[in-house]
């Protein structure tokens, strides 16, 4: 029986849309594909989410730079800024509200540097509601590595397969299920309303 609700954040209670954030920035669609290789696509972007520094550090930056050194002042500029890409979704206060007025608590467990989520949990309503949380940037691991679900777990006591874990992410899904929680491979929040119903959640 489930008796525990974990989400992820980005794409889950808030829209990481960096392709229309990059739009916005008055880049062509050739400058965005670039961008984002450099930047959100690469593998260095789980240091960012890894990172408890109160700003992105230099060093980071540099790094990404290195990767396409011809356009430094976009990726330092996106970096520097990449805190305004989430968005919460209208949704995403009335759906916590409603799992726990049907007695669950709700916690979560999302990829986030230190430096952007100040900005999460100082502007994004849904966090009054929630009971708890890991973030990547406190446990000094990021999903789906093994240390952040062993973090979390500990953390909380948690029996895995009492609890279901639901993110957009299929590898983060699939490394979660390794560990014994039932999963929602979240696409949208009908979908994923109807997969909870037929994991017997009260919603």
């Amino acid at each position: 029986m489930i008796k525990t609700i974990i989400l992820d954040i980005g794409n889950v209670l808030a829209s990481f849309d960096y392709i229309s954030y990059m739009r916005g920035m008055g880049l062509s669609d050739d400058f965005i594909k670039r961008l984002s290789k450099a930047t959100v696509e690469n593998i260095l972007w789980k240091e960012i989410d890894r990172s408890d520094s109160d700003i992105i550090d230099e060093h980071i930056i540099t790094e990404f730079i290195a990767e396409d050194p011809e356009i430094s002042d976009e990726i330092r500029t996106f970096l520097n800024n990449s805190y305004e890409i989430v968005e919460e979704y209208d949704y995403a206060s009335d759906f916590i509200r409603g799992l726990k007025r049907a007695g669950y608590p709700v916690y979560l467990l999302s990829n986030y540097g230190k430096a952007n989520f100040k900005y999460a949990k100082d502007n994004f309503d849904f966090f009054k509601y929630v009971d708890g949380g890991l973030i990547s940037y406190e446990a000094g691991y990021v999903k789906p590595e093994v240390g952040i679900f062993k973090a979390f777990i500990d953390k909380y006591k948690i029996i895995p397969w009492e609890a279901v874990f639901l993110d957009d992410m299929k590898g983060n899904v699939e490394a979660a299920s390794e560990f014994g929680f039932h999963t929602v491979h979240f696409k949208s929040l009908e979908q994923a309303i109807e997969e909870l119903k037929i994991l017997g959640v009260r919603i």
